[in-house]
């Protein structure tokens, strides 16, 4: 388990942990990520908890659902509000124009 801010809601917590291990490659495009039960007996929270985080996921393009098999990571990294999101998470490097979104000169 780890120890929830008390500022922070529990169910974005979850999310940003498991937003972390999609970028450091923990779980890779296609491969199913942890069900609401794992989830529970991990981190130590309510079955809703665990469900609005993946929903969290979900609506960021990060995961899909497939109906009775679970969620899993998306094949590609979505494109965040403030430009690509590499292998890494950390952004597009202005240095490098083949990662800058098109149209962005």
């Amino acid at each position: 388990m780890i120890e929830f801010a008390p500022d922070i809601p529990r169910w974005r917590q979850v999310a940003q942990v498991l937003r972390r291990r999609i970028a450091d490659g923990m779980y890779m495009p296609r491969s199913r990520v942890p069900s609401v039960v794992q989830l529970t007996a991990e981190f130590g929270v309510a079955a809703a908890t665990a469900q609005k985080a993946l929903r969290a996921l979900r609506a960021e393009g990060l995961t899909y659902t497939e109906p009775g098999l679970g969620s899993f990571v998306t094949q590609m990294p979505p494109v965040s509000q403030f430009g690509l999101v590499d292998a890494h998470g950390s952004g597009n490097s202005p240095a490098d124009p083949s990662l800058r979104p098109v149209g962005s000169g």
